[in-house]
């Protein structure tokens, strides 16, 4: 009567489905028990920065080193209107303010961290729009007067896009994007909570830099002008002092969330990035991935708890219903007293991993 197999068969079961719940009514979706196990064993984050750090809807701030700004306002346009990255939302905004007609495209082609190239209807040659240093080896005509103007538009840490069309560069679009109320709040946080945390970015390094330098990152915990497949390297590089967690929200990250130990997916993100994540954190907070963290920390302390409650409890009850004590101390345990004590036990677990919702 006494032995009591039902503890020990709730004690991890309610507190996993507690937790979710709780998870769940406040717009954090752990994509199983197991994802909150690895939550609470992260000891690294790894930031995207766009849509992640910042708030992800950039604005031009300026068109330069360009004789034709409306034309080549009307390329770059035309063609990110096949996009859906950040960037391009800022450059068709600023389109839609000049209210510049854009133009059809075809043989549209997206490459990864550098840019987009393709046709457009009526206009002879291929248009690129993406990284100075990706049109510069597509073989954009460069001089030292480019680089020198390219030097001083990045002084400022705005991110920059350059447009050619064939091999002729047409100039360059500054682009700066917003911080995060709550970034430097949560990066605090996270940082109390004992995380080691590291930015990677394919934006160019002054932006990063500048960034880093506004959220307390170190220089070592800083990268820039990644590719996809360089953000894995990284990745994997800091696997070996632990487990990590990478938080994006781009079609970029979605390699990377899905070989760190913990993908964590912002709700304004691309679907991809979410189906590729463990973690999703629903609406425009990044306050919420520190509280995900701390909830799952407590997850794990509460099924701690239970389990030792749960064995500590047999280990006790099940040798004085046996009648240990009987021979010296003449005690002896009741069956309906015993019948008490196992629900008594059950309803302690399951009281303990109610106690979550005050998480």
């Amino acid at each position: 009567v006494v032995a009591c197999p039902c503890a020990l068969g709730l004690a991890t079961p309610t507190v996993i489905t507690v937790s979710s719940g709780q998870a769940a009514k406040r717009g954090w979706l752990f994509r199983g028990g197991d994802v909150i196990e690895i939550a609470a064993s992260i000891k690294q984050i790894i930031f995207d920065k766009t849509g992640t750090l910042t708030i992800g809807r950039p604005l031009v701030v300026e068109i330069s080193c360009s004789k034709q700004p409306g034309k080549m306002l009307q390329f770059a346009a035309s063609l990110e209107n096949n996009s859906r990255h950040p960037i391009a939302h800022a450059i068709l905004q600023k389109a839609q303010e000049e209210e510049i007609t854009l133009l059809k495209t075809i043989n549209s082609k997206t490459i990864a961290g550098k840019g987009i190239s393709g046709e457009l209807i009526n206009i002879e040659g291929i248009i690129r729009v993406g990284t100075p240093e990706w049109i510069k080896n597509e073989g954009a005509l460069w001089n030292k007067d480019i680089d020198r103007h390219l030097e001083e538009c990045t002084v400022n840490g705005h991110s920059l896009v350059a447009v050619a069309h064939n091999n002729d560069l047409l100039g360059f679009i500054s682009i700066d994007d917003q911080l995060r109320n709550d970034a430097n709040s949560s990066l605090q946080k996270l940082r109390k909570l004992g995380l080691s945390l590291n930015m990677l970015s394919g934006d160019r390094r002054q932006s990063v830099e500048r960034l880093g330098m506004q959220l307390g990152f170190n220089s070592n915990q800083l990268g820039w002008q990644l590719l996809p497949e360089q953000k894995l390297k990284q990745i994997k590089k800091l696997q070996i002092d632990g487990p990590i967690a990478m938080v994006g929200d781009g079609i970029n990250d979605a390699p990377s969330l899905a070989a760190a130990e913990l993908g964590v997916a912002i709700g304004t993100g691309t679907q991809i990035a979410k189906d590729s994540a463990d973690l999703v954190l629903l609406g425009d907070r990044l306050e919420a991935l520190p509280e995900a963290i701390l909830l799952a920390r407590e997850t794990m302390k509460k099924i701690k708890q239970n389990l030792t409650w749960a064995f500590g409890y047999n280990m006790i009850a099940i040798p004085l219903a046996a009648g240990v004590l009987l021979p010296k101390f003449g005690l002896l345990l009741s069956p309906p007293i015993a019948a008490l004590l196992m629900a008594v036990s059950s309803i302690t677990v399951v009281l303990n991993a109610l106690s979550l919702r005050a998480t």
